[in-house]
């Protein structure tokens, strides 16, 4: 079955494009604000940061502590340990930031592109009939 997408105005989508970065920008920026923010109070996490500045990718992985914030005693490691501890889930959850950070950024690459695409073809089609 086709999809048919009707656009008004390749501006507005141009538009939208523009937002959909800054939200992305925003987004990355609490992302990124929480993720140093808890390496400074020593969680012991790493954060790799991959990809261009269009295209940002980070990848958050659970690193080691000889004195982890909170504790090596039996408590500290059942707060922190298991599918279901704070490394494991703490990751995770970054990652997901980090990881919508990057869908957005790629919605809006492709709303970008593909109002240049249409703007082309528009251009392309009344050259053709002039």
């Amino acid at each position: 079955m086709e999809q048919s997408i009707a656009i008004d105005s390749t501006t507005d989508l141009h538009s939208a494009a523009v937002v959909m970065d800054s939200v992305a920008d925003a987004v990355g920026r609490a992302v990124r604000v929480l993720a140093d923010t808890l390496i400074l109070l020593g969680d012991p996490i790493t954060v790799q940061h991959n990809g261009s500045t269009a295209q940002p990718e980070s990848t958050v992985t659970a690193g080691s502590s000889a004195n982890p914030p909170w504790g090596t005693d039996s408590f500290g490691k059942s707060f922190a340990d298991g599918n279901a501890g704070y490394v494991n889930l703490s990751t995770a959850l970054l990652q997901g930031g980090f990881d919508l950070v990057h869908t957005l950024s790629q919605f809006a690459h492709g709303m970008s592109r593909a109002a240049g695409d249409l703007d082309n073809a528009e251009e392309n089609a009344t050259a053709a009939f002039s």
